[in-house]
């Protein structure tokens, strides 16, 4: 089943084209990894699937649906995301951070319903942080707020998680511990997750699925053998590298 699925996708800024021509289409519980140099549409490419831009051309469709047929709410039931800086400010618990989550499940002037605490609780348990729900969300460390975030994104309940660079200001453990909870909520819930990553050998370690992107275009997909090749990394990075298998990237000195 296509959980996502774009269509000559074609975005501009003003007076600046991004995306052009962009076609993906990613199976349900599928972990892909957009990698790419800075400034190559990949944090546009998210922003157009979530719906928050509206493509010049072409169509994202999610479960089956044209996601600029869908309301704002109905969006956020269906996808998570978690943009690259996020500060839900100060003063927050975790448990409140996480609580934010069921904001699209609210009504107006409408509190919190026992199936809204329900779904917190396991959102935070899922990710390991219902120890820190009475903790400041300013007062934890880099990994556990990346945690915390994802169950945020979690308890929406979505079917897709959007996540542009979720682990690129943490050191080494952080960064497989999220990447490792990600491809294990793909594996058990059936989740679809897509994730701007930099890191191109932790990609290929946990990622099924990779997109490689140059000057808003996709110039490889694919698993990681296919994606990674020497060949790919010259043309979209401009770096010469030799390749270990199983696919692992090496910078010759």
């Amino acid at each position: 089943m296509e959980a996502v699925k774009i269509s000559g996708l074609c975005f501009d800024y003003p007076g600046k084209p991004v995306l052009r021509d962009i076609n993906l289409a990613l199976t349900a519980g599928s972990f892909t990894a957009v990698l790419g140099p800075n400034g190559c549409g990949k944090t546009t490419l998210l922003k157009n699937i979530s719906g928050y831009l509206k493509p010049v051309s072409g169509q994202v469709t999610v479960l089956g649906t044209p996601i600029q047929k869908l309301t704002q709410k109905e969006r956020a039931k269906m996808i998570g995301y978690i943009p690259q800086n996020t500060s839900p400010g100060f003063g927050f618990t975790c448990l409140d951070v996480v609580g934010m989550g069921r904001l699209p499940y609210l009504g107006r002037f409408q509190w919190e319903t026992r199936e809204d605490r329900a779904a917190v609780k396991e959102a935070m348990e899922l990710t390991g942080t219902w120890d820190l729900r009475d903790r400041l969300f300013g007062h934890i460390s880099g990994g556990e707020m990346q945690r915390v975030l994802i169950a945020r994104a979690l308890a929406q309940q979505p079917k897709v998680l959007l996540m542009d660079e979720p682990v690129s200001h943490l050191d080494i453990r952080y960064q497989v511990e999220i990447v490792s909870l990600v491809k294990r909520l793909c594996d058990q819930m059936g989740i679809t997750a897509i994730a701007v990553l930099h890191d191109i050998n932790l990609a290929s370690r946990y990622c099924g699925e990779m997109v490689l992107v140059k000057e808003g275009r996709v110039v490889s997909i694919g698993n990681a053998p296919e994606v990674i090749t020497g060949e790919n990394i010259k043309n979209v990075f401009d770096i010469e590298v030799d390749i270990i298998m199983p696919h692992r990237l090496v910078i010759p000195r």
